[in-house]
């Protein structure tokens, strides 16, 4: 077994607004039960100009071989054949979480793996950030460096980007680099979870505040500018893209009912929590939509209607 020196940072919990809360606890974001879209459903909405792209693979390869394409390497590497991959390098060193698309390079090196990995962290390209070094090491294999780019801006539609080079002696006091570009795009969304604040006039709130004592909280708001502050922080949130990361501990969550009228059945459902992890979850007429990766603006706008803010007695 590998013995792994490196610390993975978790990209997605830089966006964390409480992230010094006690606790935490991984999320993953599944496909939605039933993610295509509904014609004629009661909480659908024509998307406008608000909408959120989606992202797609060739939008990603593109990017994908932009960013392997601005490598700063030394004078007189090589690359090599895509296959066979050279000696304990079948895989890159980590992988970015959720990364639906992985493009890699082989390359020669004259100099060792620990002078190449000092030489790629002073090297980052053009429009990337540093990610890190590390290395590993396991019996019988040779220790195996590592360094992380990350992509400093992405194009609308594409979740995250980054570069991992993973780098190994040769045999001959040189180096095989490989070099994985991988990146992660939004999905997209359907038409269904697009909600026309126009056609709700009644927003039922129950909110569950956890802590030392747990309590809920219920109000029923009709006020036309909470419920379309509430719409247009879900219309403008992406869905959630496929990732698996650690969330702080979550103590306030937020579920939101939106009826046309105070006796109908809620047509629209959102469960949203205090700091935004791990997406909004969204139905629509009893059915799962994709989740939304508001960013905490679904629980901001809820807090608003509310009036003030839960806090948890810790």
């Amino acid at each position: 077994m590998r013995a792994l020196t490196r610390v993975i940072l978790v990209l997605a919990a830089a966006s964390l607004t409480a992230a010094s809360l006690a606790g935490c606890g991984t999320v993953s974001a599944p496909p939605a039960a039933d993610p295509s879209p509904i014609p004629g459903e009661l909480g659908s909405a024509a998307p406008g100009s608000a909408a959120p792209p989606a992202g797609n693979r060739a939008e990603a390869d593109a990017l994908a071989r932009l960013l392997l394409s601005r490598l700063r390497l030394p004078a007189g590497t090589r690359r090599l054949p895509d296959k066979p991959a050279p000696a304990f390098l079948g895989q890159p060193a980590y992988s970015s979480a959720g990364a639906q698309l992985d493009e890699h390079r082989f390359f020669a090196v004259a100099e060792p793996p620990a002078a190449l990995s000092g030489y790629l962290t002073a090297h980052v390209p053009d429009g990337m950030t540093s990610f890190g070094t590390g290395q590993s090491s396991g019996p019988g294999e040779p220790t195996t460096w590592d360094v992380g780019y990350l992509a400093r801006a992405v194009p609308a539609g594409i979740y995250q980007a980054g570069v991992a080079l993973t780098m190994v002696p040769d045999g001959s006091g040189g180096s095989h680099l490989r070099a994985d570009a991988q990146v992660t795009w939004y999905p997209p969304r359907t038409a269904a979870e697009y909600v026309d604040p126009a056609r709700y006039h009644v927003l039922i709130m129950t909110v569950t505040v956890d802590g030392r004592k747990m309590r809920t909280i219920h109000k029923v708001v009709t006020s036309q500018a909470d419920i379309a502050r509430l719409a247009d922080a879900l219309d403008r949130s992406p869905a959630e893209p496929p990732v698996t990361i650690n969330c702080p501990a979550i103590f306030v969550t937020y579920q939101l009912a939106l009826s046309v009228s105070r006796h109908a059945r809620p047509a629209v459902v959102i469960v949203a929590n205090s700091i935004g992890c791990g997406g909004t979850a969204i139905t629509v007429d009893g059915r799962s939509q994709p989740a939304l990766a508001d960013r905490g603006a679904v629980a901001a706008a809820a807090a608003h209607a509310l009036g003030y803010t839960p806090k948890p007695v810790l």
